[in-house]
């Protein structure tokens, strides 16, 4: 009996240490929303004393602290994530746009191809790739890449931005400002200077 007491304490007491666990997350993951990133940073962080192999949270820090503008930090998550899920998507998405910020466009690539290895039909990979392509001065493969990204995801405004720019670049007018047009209706407001000056 007493022994089966002792079992049921320590059940219950893993049970509200879970349930205090899982309201950090809860309350970290809000502040984010809410853009109060250095809270969540400090809320992630105090979850991730006590589960430091939740993906979930590591994740989100790195993206707080991307928003904070703190990118080393934010790398170091999104490696840490890719330590303990080698195939994450949004950590291999996070860390090619790391390094297209970086101007490492064959870093870039790599993660992008990774992910495109995981998931052939995430539009984002295709973006980003097609952004470094462009980047490189390869204006075909580019395009093939902006195709995709909008073939897997007809709302990608960033595509349709980009692969206008690029038909400007091979002179196809008509075609440019349709995908401006897109790209503006679909929030992208930098399409508007593009719209301005080769589609009057």
């Amino acid at each position: 009996m007493k022994n089966l007491l002792s079992f049921l304490l320590v059940i219950g007491l893993i049970s509200i240490l879970s349930a205090c666990n899982s309201g950090l997350t809860k309350e970290a993951d809000a502040l984010f929303r809410d853009g109060k990133y250095r809270e969540a940073v400090e809320a992630y962080n105090e979850y991730l004393s006590t589960k430091p192999k939740d993906i979930k949270s590591i994740y989100n820090r790195g993206r707080a602290y991307e928003e904070l503008g703190d990118i080393e930090s934010a790398r170091k998550d999104f490696i840490r994530v890719l330590d303990l899920d080698n195939e994450n998507l949004n950590a291999n998405l996070s860390m090619a746009q790391y390094w297209y910020n970086k101007k490492d466009y064959n870093k870039a690539i790599a993660f992008c191809d990774k992910v495109i290895a995981t998931d052939g039909r995430e539009s984002t990979a295709y973006l980003i790739k097609g952004r470094c392509l462009h980047q490189k001065s390869l204006f075909d493969d580019a395009k093939k890449n902006y195709d995709l990204a909008i073939e897997f995801d007809r709302k990608n405004a960033e595509a349709f931005l980009y692969r206008g720019a690029l038909k400007i670049v091979f002179n196809q007018k008509a075609g440019a400002c349709n995908d401006l047009n897109r790209a503006l209706a679909l929030g992208a407001d930098e399409a508007k200077a593009a719209l301005a000056k080769h589609c009057r």
